[in-house]
């Protein structure tokens, strides 16, 4: 749960763990989201991390220019953000 200051007025949300990662977010947002999401594009060897079009590129888009699977790009990102220490799983 976290704490949110507005104005005279403290809001608390809980923040979802749930991902809610598709094809139609773009690299960067990827990557900025779950930064241990890099490790996979590396290891995929493709070239988003540090493009200029990361922020562009869907990860459809980025699946087709590698000639991968979407599903098989999202279930690599996928698995990386779920095994994250970060996730407290």
């Amino acid at each position: 749960m976290r704490l949110r200051k507005e104005g005279a007025f403290l809001f608390y949300y809980t923040v979802s763990m749930e991902l809610m990662l598709d094809a139609n977010w773009t690299a960067d947002q990827v990557m900025k989201t779950y930064p241990e999401t890099i490790s996979v594009f590396l290891a995929l060897k493709t070239d988003c991390v540090g493009c200029a079009l990361e922020r562009f590129c869907s990860l459809d888009e980025v699946a087709a220019s590698y000639k991968l699977s979407t599903e098989f790009l999202l279930a690599q990102l996928s698995d990386a953000i779920q095994l994250s220490p970060e996730r407290g799983e």
